[in-house]
């Protein structure tokens, strides 16, 4: 386990949550965690790395994608152990969904040499690829790549990513190509909260050969943001989601979100009824209520089968 130093309140030192950075399975410590620093990600600079500091990754790097998608902001943090990569949402839906920014494009255009794995939303892809530099110079800052090969007697760094609404988007566009551009780096982790698709079925099928065991998407009660965009415009989800239910538990293979998912709201009034009352801190979206929920929940969250 990562040794970490505890947040202070009331004058007592308050541990924080445990987190094994080497773990290849699904961690409840680690989402909750992770669910932490995403939502430290809505903090200002200085308030995101406080938290940082406070869950025990005192190096930290600032990013600003906002050139692209208005208040887009995230952070690179990191220790010696492992280092994480987290997004914040935005509050202005019409930014990612609306217009030209939910077409679908090649992986590839965005990436160069990347292979041929399929078609991303522009606005998500975009994003990222325009900050892409910056991203990667930040992770290999906090969290500098091993020199060679591991060895048996050390544990390499390991990186996890991490954030909600649109920041879970690009966590995961950011994962794509982590793992798919030269010079690969290994994800060992990407958990998003209330996260959009991101990408028709051919590029959501090549992505889950190569991360869906590392992906775990949770979605909380009937959050509609995880429908959009829509199946019907031929986008598809991926990674192992886990649905906290109506009782606030959280399953898999769940009816409830089944049940959810056939109800048609494929039309454009439904779509901008979507829009118009968006928030990242409103009803099911509210980044908050998923911190609650994998706090509340750690011991059922632990014995999923994933």
């Amino acid at each position: 386990m990562a040794k970490n130093t505890g947040n202070t309140k009331g004058g007592n030192p308050e541990p924080p949550p445990p987190f094994d950075p080497q773990t290849i399975k699904f961690s409840a410590a680690n989402a909750l965690r992770l669910s932490m620093l995403a939502n430290a990600a809505y903090l200002d600079e200085n308030g995101a790395k406080t938290a940082a500091n406070s869950l025990g990754l005192p190096n930290f790097i600032w990013i600003d994608l906002s050139d692209q998608i208005d208040n887009l902001y995230g952070f690179a943090a990191g220790c010696d152990e492992y280092a994480v990569l987290s997004f914040r949402g935005t509050a202005k839906f019409q930014d990612w969904m609306t217009n030209v920014n939910a077409a679908p494009a090649r992986f590839s255009w965005f990436f160069e040499g990347a292979p041929e794995t399929g078609e991303v939303h522009t606005g998500f892809a975009m994003a990222v690829r325009h900050s892409w530099d910056k991203i990667k110079d930040a992770i290999n800052s906090v969290s500098p790549p091993p020199p060679g090969p591991p060895d048996s007697t050390t544990s390499p760094p390991t990186l996890w990513l991490t954030g909600h609404s649109l920041g879970a988007a690009i966590a995961v566009v950011c994962g794509a190509a982590l793992s798919m551009v030269n010079p690969v780096r290994l994800v060992n982790g990407i958990y998003t909260f209330g996260q959009p698709r991101i990408g028709l079925y051919n590029f959501c099928g090549h992505y889950d050969q190569l991360l869906r065991l590392q992906t775990f998407r949770f979605v909380n009660k009937e959050d509609l943001v995880p429908r959009v965009p829509f199946r019907g415009w031929d986008y598809a989800d991926l990674g192992c989601m886990i649905h906290f239910d109506n009782r606030g538990k959280p399953v898999l293979e769940s009816s409830q979100w089944r049940n959810f998912l056939s109800r048609g709201i494929e039309s454009f009034k439904e779509f901008f009824d979507i829009a118009t009352h968006f928030g990242v801190d409103v009803g099911d979206h509210d980044y908050r209520q998923y911190e609650n929920l994998v706090a509340t929940h750690q011991s059922e969250l632990a014995a999923l089968q994933l």
